[in-house]
């Protein structure tokens, strides 16, 4: 840490420090009063005596800049903490609320920070009085746009992040969320602005000293002893100076401290927040037959409104689920399986609409209001999210962190609840979880994280748990703990599993249901085995294609699915996978294609036969796929490392591509 902050950074912080000890003890320190005249001859130069020379009444000036020091930082400090005092609320409000909420207090602080600050100062402080409190509040005020601006920036970049998120999953109120995840986080930066405020505001209060409209005669100011000086530039040049570079080096100190912190904990704003616009009409809700199911999902919608147009992240995604079952749900990066994931739980931006329902046990959880469904995440509904890292609070123990669902779903003492989160961390793998619940996050590995926040998400027994791609940003060996993990949990806890996974391999061996997704659409839907055996789909055929497999020659291309996926703000009319699908014939063009039903779910005007493929069918027992270890779906060991380091797999057996025209 000390190299990283460089001998600046502590050559400042030590100068802070002594013109605050300084001015905290100017009435023990061994020298004369500051308002003693003649202790000394008049427009002496500095000597052992005094240091920093007399002024022209024969006071002694080191201690006329130490008594100087308290009002200067007095006044600074003072500021800045009434501003954060009143900026930091509005601010995080503003940032975590959005909406109206936001357009409101931003369009009151933008006029605010329109008018002139100085000016303003000297005409409020000309009109109320030339006095310490007057000046304090004034510049504090001052200050309250800027803090403001910069806690709405900083709150809005943690507020999407996924232990936020996490949070909301189990069930906290806002409230909480608010000073448990938002405020910790939002302090690092604030502090750093903080000593960048104090530098401002010193010499804002100096220059108001300087015009005579700050704290009077006999008190000392570093501004006023500059503005005494000036008649005596010329034979005691020493009065102006001495004071000036004190007030120079603490400013100097001040923003040197300031930005070096700036720079170890930089946040900004992502550029990815969306656009405040007038509400969208809500989508239309269409009615379906309740099922006697744990969950159910019909035409469930989700549009985002965007300056390009709407983005249809979910179109029309229904599915159930039953109690012990694995459903997986697979395609690309930007399929909408993620989203699909946000929208069941309702955990969705300010700017999206959603639409359809979503019944748990027979309860539509679409017409749940918020405090309603803070009932529903955590104790009915889990969740372990893709990168463990930031899904847990980086400020806060492992130990707070699991304890806090079960004390406010269900209502722990904190000697209970950490009794109960103990045995928490044991059941998911974890050594030695006493000593575990004193870590943080960073002092744990990638699969250690992982198991704290399955825990989390299993703490208050759920019904069902969503895994969005919760292997990830693990290595092979972690990922199969993990699987096996989630596994055992769900066959112990009699659970349903939402698993969320690019990896095919993954899907095969653990999953019973399969959903494959593209363009926010389900484009095949059925038995994990049956899907992967016999695909229907060609987009669903052309990714278990790109899986390995152990006959290939060896150095044979990777296989691809040529092209890329559709804008979802422009999608093509007809099937969205037509452009890339070498099957695709006159009608795909025109027609998008309804879901047809042969043995199970596939979307498309000319299906692949219903013929086994020339690999074994996946199964999604762990007993067969173990008994199986060169299945082309499980089985690893013929991947190559490409140049990037990633693990690339070879081709296979044919599939049609549209080639460019020459």
């Amino acid at each position: 840490m000390r190299r990283r902050l460089g001998w600046g950074f502590w050559l400042a912080t030590g100068w802070i420090g002594l013109v605050l000890l300084a001015a905290l003890l100017a009435d023990v320190l061994p020298f004369p009063r500051y308002d003693e005249t003649l202790s000394g001859p008049p427009q002496s130069g500095p000597s052992a005596a005094h240091p920093f020379g007399t002024d022209g009444l024969g006071r002694d000036m080191l201690s006329r800049v130490v008594y100087g020091a308290r009002v200067s930082l007095g006044v600074g400090i003072g500021a800045v903490l009434l501003g954060l005092g009143i900026g930091a609320p509005l601010g995080i409000l503003a940032g975590y609320r959005r909406r109206a909420t936001d357009a409101v207090i931003m369009a009151v602080n933008d006029v605010a920070q329109a008018f002139p600050a100085l000016v303003f100062a000297l005409a409020v402080v000309a009109f109320a009085g030339a006095n310490l409190r007057n000046v304090l509040i004034v510049l504090g005020v001052l200050g309250v746009p800027s803090w403001v601006r910069l806690i709405r920036g900083a709150t809005l970049t943690f507020a999407e992040r996924e232990f936020v998120l996490a949070a909301r999953v189990l069930g906290t109120r806002d409230r909480r969320i608010l000073w448990r995840e938002i405020v910790p986080n939002v302090a690092v930066p604030a502090a750093s602005y903080a000593f960048v405020g104090m530098a401002v505001v010193v010499v804002a209060e100096g220059s108001l000293a300087f015009l005579g409209l700050s704290v009077q005669a006999p008190t000392p100011t570093w501004g006023g002893l500059i503005n005494e000086g000036r008649t005596l530039m010329e034979t005691a040049p020493h009065v102006v100076l001495a004071p000036s570079v004190v007030m120079f080096l603490t400013v100097l100190s001040f923003n040197l401290v300031g930005d070096r912190l700036r720079s170890l904990t930089d946040v900004r704003e992502s550029g990815l927040e969306p656009v405040r616009q007038a509400a969208p009409t809500e989508l239309p809700a269409t009615t379906h037959p309740i099922r006697d199911c744990l969950l159910q999902v019909e035409d469930l919608r989700t549009h985002f409104d965007t300056p390009r147009g709407v983005v249809k992240a979910v179109d029309g995604v229904s599915f159930t689920l039953e109690r012990g079952r694995t459903l997986a749900i697979v395609g690309e990066s930007g399929s909408g399986k993620s989203m699909l994931i946000r929208s069941i739980l309702g955990l969705l931006p300010g700017s999206s609409v959603r639409g359809g329902n979503v019944y748990l046990s027979g309860d539509d959880l679409t017409g749940y209001s918020p405090e309603e469904m803070r009932s529903v995440l955590g104790p009915r509904l889990g969740t372990v999210f893709q990168d463990p890292m930031t899904a847990l609070n980086p400020v806060r123990t492992i130990g707070t962190q699991v304890t806090e669902p079960l004390r406010v779903h269900l209502g722990m003492g904190r000697r209970e609840a950490r009794g109960a989160a103990v045995r928490l961390l044991a059941s998911v793998g974890i050594p030695d979880p006493v000593r575990m619940l004193r870590r943080y996050p960073h002092q744990l590995s990638g699969g250690m994280r992982q198991r704290v926040t399955i825990a989390m998400a299993l703490s208050c027994g759920p019904d069902v748990l969503f895994a969005d791609e919760p292997t990830t940003a693990l290595d092979v060996t972690i990922q199969d703990q993990v699987l096996r993990l989630l596994h055992q949990l769900r066959e112990e806890r009699d659970m349903a599993v939402v698993l969320v996974s690019h990896d095919l391999s993954v899907v095969a061996r653990w999953a019973d249901e399969v959903i494959v997704m593209y363009a926010g659409k389900v484009v095949e839907r059925g038995p994990a085995a049956e899907v992967f055996e016999r695909p229907r789909m060609p987009y669903t055929e052309a990714l278990l294609q790109a899986a390995p497999k152990l006959t290939d020659p060896v150095h044979h291309r990777l296989r691809v699915i040529p092209g890329r996926p559709p804008d979802l703000v422009d999608l093509p009319p007809g099937c969205a996978f037509r452009a890339r699908c070498g099957y695709a014939q006159e009608r795909c063009e025109r027609e998008a294609p309804p879901l047809f039903e042969d043995g199970h779910r596939y979307a498309c005007w000319h299906p692949r036969p219903a013929t086994p493929l020339a690999f074994p069918a996946a199964t999604s027992l762990p007993a067969a796929a173990e008994a199986e270890p060169s299945h082309p779906l499980t089985d690893r060991s013929h991947l190559f490392t490409a140049d990037d380091g990633t693990e690339a797999a070879h081709d296979h057996r044919p599939f049609p591509q549209r080639h460019p025209k020459s």
